[in-house]
């Protein structure tokens, strides 16, 4: 037996008991709850259990959720009681949000914040305002009616790179469907169109939109963007946001920025590793800042990719060869010996090949320093689709 699976043996507790998660939520700032992957039903369950206790026992009331601010102000209002179109909130998120977990995490803050009108909980997202479909539609009916020639143009820019938002850029290209030319170099040739049209009423209005436009496609990751400066604007976000309402955060993302990591280096942008957010904010917070790691070790997600078994030199084989099935580890203050020499961890993402498995990992210089307790999953279906086609208080 390693030393590794020895600790394991030792000090294991169920999955299903997270009160050292709790405790430690007590004294803490931001609690943070990282995924090695954004397509299991099974994470999903436990995300959404630890959140729902971390609000009701622990006194957490913001939730940071991985979305633009417009999505994340439609969710508000809908946990705040201002709006009851459910289904249209979850179906104009980020395309991984749109599951019945979301639903299920919406629905339940809506019926908590009823009978807590003086201290609700609140919807955040970590990214600024996106451009969404009907932006380009906007932008379109302008060019409509002071140039319609133009107008023709600016349309056959956006229709193709509209998709984007039903299927990422980059996963487009990871599965063979894009269309060719990169979307932030049509985005920028529709804004010099729409910087060539007439000027009317809403000239100013439908050229900030363009403008927007190029700048959402240019900051993809399919247009290679500065991790760094991505990851120092969601950790201001949830700075600005226990600062401005002096109320405890917990913040949903994968593991590759909640980890407490200062220079990792992800499959999707290889070769320009970066601080996390989660190293952001332990520098600012120290243990005030808890780092939970929700991980897997094989099953089948969308679309029936099945995930193998992890290889040698895993934290997740580590914890398949002890044998202890579902389980949390708590590496603050446990006392243990989990050896602090280089590991690696999965991250199963949009552009995962299961033929390069060994490509879709993270190396975790110190496990016990990026994460303070690991929930381990031994096996894991996909994601539930939230689709039911009518609308739902």
């Amino acid at each position: 037996m390693t030393t590794a699976q020895a600790w394991i043996r030792d000090h294991a507790q169920s999955l299903n008991d997270k009160r050292p998660v709790y405790a430690a939520a007590k004294d803490a700032v931001i609690v943070a709850i990282g995924e090695n992957t954004r397509e299991s039903a099974e994470i999903d369950r436990h995300r959404i259990d630890l959140t729902k206790n971390l609000v009701e026992a622990a006194g957490f009331r913001i939730i940071v959720i991985p979305d633009s601010a417009n999505v994340a102000e439609r969710m508000d209002e809908y946990v705040l009681g201002k709006r009851s179109d459910l289904h249209d909130v979850v179906l104009s998120g980020w395309l991984p949000n749109r599951t019945e977990a979301t639903a299920d995490l919406l629905q339940w803050a809506r019926g908590f914040n009823e009978q807590q009108v003086e201290s609700p909980v609140r919807i955040i997202g970590n990214g600024p305002r996106q451009i969404e479909p009907p932006d380009y539609d906007q932008i379109a009916a302008y060019a409509d009616q002071v140039d319609p020639a133009a107008a023709r143009r600016i349309r056959e820019h956006y229709d193709v790179i509209r998709t984007a938002h039903e299927v990422n850029e980059h996963i487009q290209t990871h599965q063979g469907i894009h269309p060719g030319r990169p979307f932030a170099e049509l985005a920028h040739e529709a804004l010099d169109l729409v910087r060539g049209l007439p000027d009317g009423e809403s000239k100013a209005a439908t050229l900030a939109l363009a403008e927007a436009t190029r700048d959402f496609h240019g900051n993809s990751f399919a247009a290679k963007p500065d991790l760094g400066e991505l990851s120092q604007g969601i950790a201001d976000r949830i700075v600005t946001a226990h600062e401005e309402t002096g109320q405890k955060v917990i913040y949903f993302d994968g593991f590759a920025l909640t980890g407490v990591m200062s220079n990792v280096d992800v499959a999707v942008n290889a070769g320009n590793p970066f601080a996390t957010p989660g190293h952001l904010l332990r520098e600012r917070y120290g243990n005030a800042y808890v780092s939970v790691l929700l991980a897997f070790g094989h099953g089948t997600i969308r679309d029936g990719l099945v995930i193998p078994e992890p290889s040698e030199g895993y934290v997740e084989r580590a914890l398949a060869d002890s044998g202890a099935g579902e389980v949390l580890l708590p590496f603050r203050d446990s006392g243990g010996e989990w050896p602090d020499t280089a590991s690696r961890l999965r991250i199963i993402a949009g552009v995962y090949d299961p033929d390069e498995d060994d490509k879709h990992g993270i190396d975790l210089p110190s496990l016990r320093q990026s994460a303070d307790f690991l929930g381990s999953i031994e096996v894991i279906s996909q994601t539930r689709p939230f689709a039911i086609a009518r609308p739902l208080a």
